[in-house]
């Protein structure tokens, strides 16, 4: 069985970690946006100091 040698110990070529990297950060940004919205929002109906 020949060997790959250019894969990580994920076992992610570079080019398949870097696609992910890139939709995991999409994911996070998208994330982290609705959760400040949501805080701006809770923030406004009832302030909290």
């Amino acid at each position: 069985m020949a060997e790959n040698t250019d894969l990580s110990f994920t076992g992610l070529t570079d080019e398949q970690a870097q696609e992910l990297h890139s939709v995991y950060m999409s994911g996070l940004t998208l994330f982290v946006g609705v959760a400040v919205v949501a805080h701006i929002a809770t923030y406004i109906w009832r302030p909290w100091f």
